[in-house]
């Protein structure tokens, strides 16, 4: 069983140019580099954690009444994604108490941007030889390139470990159809 190392400093100097940093969202102009494959926009996170408490989950039902730094952030993610993809958007909001993709992966779509509000964020590696792994900060906002991205080099991500002391509030975005 191979051991990980997991890191805080999430972009590292590597040989290849796998992920670029940045501290607004022209970051995202560098994803037309074959070389990188995650972008990630560092910024505070918007999550003002009193809106719920820790153990609530909203419902499907609930989903109009989003709490208003929710509903700006969606939006505004949503405009960011748009621009960068030409296409719709769905977003995806979960509250995790376990690690729900335990595996590395890499996921079959275009583009994902992932934004973890609360908890551990989203860990990732350049391959499974590597112990060392590297966590996005919570509030951040990765832009991860999937298979289905033109000639790009892979990268693979896993959801972090999360419990019920610990759970984990994510948002995923992905393509629905092109505008």
């Amino acid at each position: 069983m191979l051991r990980y190392n997991i890191s805080r400093s999430f972009c590292v100097p590597h040989s290849l140019a796998v992920c670029a940093t940045g501290d607004s969202p022209a970051v995202f102009a560098t994803l037309e580099d074959p070389q990188v494959r995650l972008a990630v926009w560092t910024r505070s996170n918007p999550c003002e954690v009193d809106d719920f408490p820790f153990y609530a989950e909203p419902l499907v039902s609930e989903l109009c009444c989003l709490p208003k730094w929710l509903d700006r952030d969606i939006r505004l993610l949503g405009g960011l994604f748009s621009s960068l993809t030409n296409q719709n958007w769905k977003v995806r909001l979960e509250t995790a108490e376990t690690r729900t993709c335990p595996a590395f992966h890499e996921d079959a779509v275009r583009l994902r941007l992932l934004v973890t509000y609360r908890g551990p964020g989203t860990e990732w590696a350049t391959d499974l030889e590597s112990p060392q792994v590297h966590e996005i900060p919570a509030g951040a906002v990765a832009a991860f390139k999937g298979r289905a991205w033109p000639s790009s080099e892979r990268l693979l991500h896993r959801s972090a470990k999360a419990s019920f002391r610990r759970p984990r509030w994510l948002l995923a975005m992905d393509a629905v159809e092109p505008l």
